[in-house]
């Protein structure tokens, strides 16, 4: 068959790469480069490029078995890093670091008042892993912490600003978001270790990777699709004003997108509709060299950095360049806030927001799946808000389109669900 992709980004590659040998493929991307939400970049510092990921970046061992497949595939060996955050719960307060890494950072966690909190977090993990084995979806966060008991105090000033503050939401936001994503994607169960992993080069090296191990596959960069219709036994993909007709067509791009191709197709009005229900927020992430938005010491900074002063939204900051040891950040900033003098990067993202209503969306769309030849797929398509969901729904969508392909009956049975 002849199938086109749209999206080069995760979901998009690997559905290319797993078709390659199959059918002939041809994958559509309206940037100038591919990547998606996996968007590595380059800041010189001192004259010498640090690669920093100003989309997608934390994964870990739990959870990610399809990914980790992919990198030993091809080749390419992940960097594992002890994934220690720092916890600012008050103007001027001195941070709390966890895990502790030495006797100083052991002290931020041992007045009486703080301890109390890291014992509550420690014991909501344990509400928190039944609720991942129990695949309980439809659970909200609120509805979460009322279960687990924790003392409200501890759940105002530390956990929701903590959640909130992860995602880029609001307090009220991060009320309404499903427990089971949050616990999965936050690791707030105690069977999860405080780690993650990192590629030499950046995120986005896996995915090159997978297209020089697709050759046959033809990559049109720079050229966003206007539309999709159904004509007779094909469906047509209008980009650039360049009409192609296909046996099959997989939209990996994200939900607006998907809807705007199909609004003018009567047809795929009900794959419009399917794609349109889905809740999104924005997001403005910058990657800058401002130590303001950092613990005053450098003692106390982790790999994630969350400020969580009462009276402010909450924020996080990543230190980008703690494997150089360099002063590069990355800022997910509040709404209607100007970037620091020192950024180097933006990127503004439609997010998927994963409310309890977010599954039964998940549903509609899976039901939709090849009808009238058309495919979806991405991490908002599938599972939870993480980077294996996208691998996931790759493997979904080949599955139907190439059952006996190696790659596919290699792959599927290592994804996680």
């Amino acid at each position: 068959m002849r199938v086109a992709v749209v999206g080069a980004g995760s979901a998009g590659v690997t559905t290319a790469w797993l078709l390659h040998g199959s059918h002939e493929v041809t994958l559509y991307e309206g940037a100038a480069r591919v990547g998606g939400h996996v968007y590595t970049v380059s800041v010189d510092v001192d004259g010498r490029p640090v690669p920093v990921e100003l989309g997608a970046e934390f994964f870990f061992r739990e959870g990610y078995r399809g990914l980790h497949a992919l990198l030993d595939r091809m080749g390419i060996r992940a960097l594992r890093d002890q994934l220690r955050v720092s916890i600012s719960l008050g103007e001027g307060a001195t941070p709390v670091v966890v895990p502790p890494r030495d006797l100083r950072t052991l002290a931020t966690c041992l007045p009486p008042r703080v301890a109390r909190d890291l014992v509550w977090l420690w014991r909501v993990g344990f509400e928190g892993e039944r609720v991942a084995q129990q695949h309980e979806r439809t659970l909200s966060v609120e509805a979460f912490l009322a279960r687990s008991a924790m003392p409200r105090d501890v759940a105002e000033r530390l956990l929701l600003p903590l959640i909130a503050s992860s995602w880029g939401v609001t307090l009220e936001q991060a009320r309404a978001l499903s427990a089971y994503n949050v616990v999965r994607v936050m690791g707030l169960r105690p069977s999860q270790e405080a780690h993650s992993y990192r590629l030499p080069g950046g995120f986005v090296t896996y995915l090159e990777a997978l297209l020089r191990d697709a050759p046959k596959v033809t990559v049109r960069t720079d050229a966003p699709v206007d539309s999709v219709d159904r004509d007779g036994d094909a469906l047509v993909v209008t980009a650039k004003g360049e009409r192609a007709r296909y046996d099959a067509v997989v939209l990996a791009c994200d939900w607006r997108n998907s809807a705007a191709m199909c609004a003018g197709s009567a047809v795929l009005s009900s794959w419009r509709e399917a794609f349109a229900a889905f809740e999104d927020y924005p997001a403005t992430v910058a990657v800058h060299r401002d130590r303001s938005f950092m613990p005053a010491s450098r003692h106390h900074w982790g790999a994630s950095n969350y400020r969580l002063v009462p009276g402010e939204r909450p924020r996080t900051t990543v230190w980008s360049g703690r494997p150089t040891n360099t002063d590069v950040f990355r800022t997910w900033m509040r709404p209607d806030e100007r970037e620091p003098a020192s950024t180097t990067h933006v990127a503004r993202y439609r997010h998927i927001l994963c409310t309890t209503e977010h599954p039964a969306r998940q549903e509609a769309l899976a039901k939709l799946q090849g009808l009238h030849g058309l495919w979806a797929a991405g991490m908002y398509t599938t599972g939870i808000d993480n980077h294996e969901s996208a691998v996931r729904s790759a493997v979904t969508v080949a599955q139907r389109l190439a059952p006996d392909a190696e790659r596919v009956r290699w792959l599927a049975p290592q994804v996680d669900t």
